[in-house]
């Protein structure tokens, strides 16, 4: 495992060669199909989980029932909404989720406590990492909260076209939903409308940009 660990997981190079030998000690690796609940809402985790392959998604439901993704850990991550778990009696209203099939490697939370308390590197790499996911939870909070369903709309599209380098995005309107935070209802309108003004072109199964222009023009200022 060690020369997989190395190769994956960026922290574990700060660790020493015993902190290393105990890391593996204590690992658990932990295979998953999509769709599969790695941790329920409302219950306090016992391990901390890093993503060898795959990828998670963290979410919440509404009272209604719709999902709203606050993130996702990929290759190399760690979940870290399970750091919350060195509180122990701290548990959070999300469900981490395997979205693409995975392969995790899960350690128990008092090592993780432990490892955190001794080696001062290790600390601090979580620490960071904790803090920049904060940051972007923050900006997506915002975006709920002050843009219009139409803005959050375009700047989702934005992002995927120009990080993807890409004029189509294969998804179904209840994954967006999801992510922006809203009904699938409310997307398919307003992806309707998007279409009328040949700001995109619905397929099934895809949408396609037709202007980057007009698209520009929704986004907020």
């Amino acid at each position: 495992m060690e020369a997989e660990f190395q190769e994956i997981l960026p922290f574990f190079t700060i660790l020493n060669k015993e902190e290393k030998e105990e890391f593996q000690r204590q690992s658990e690796i932990l295979k998953g199909d999509p769709g599969k609940v790695i941790v329920e809402a409302g219950v306090v985790c016992q391990k901390v989980y890093f993503v060898l392959e795959g990828s998670l998604r963290v979410f919440q439901l509404s009272e209604e029932g719709r999902e709203m993704t606050l993130y996702r850990a990929r290759k190399g991550e760690a979940c870290l909404f399970s750091l919350t778990c060195i509180m122990k009696e701290e548990a959070l209203n999300t469900i981490t989720v395997v979205e693409k099939k995975a392969k995790l490697v899960g350690i128990p939370v008092d090592y993780f406590e432990k490892l955190m308390s001794e080696n001062i590197e290790f600390q601090r790499y979580f620490l960071r990492r904790l803090l920049r996911k904060i940051s972007s939870l923050m900006s997506r909070t915002e975006a709920v909260t002050f843009l219009s369903i139409e803005q959050r709309l375009a700047k989702y599209l934005q992002d995927h076209f120009l990080n993807n380098s890409s004029t189509t995005l294969a998804t179904t309107h209840e994954k967006i939903a999801a992510e922006i935070g809203t009904a699938r209802e409310v997307i398919s309108r307003m992806l309707k409308t998007f279409q009328e003004e040949e700001v995109i072109t619905l397929s099934r199964g895809k949408i396609t940009l037709l202007s980057r222009k007009k698209l520009k023009n929704k986004l907020p200022l």
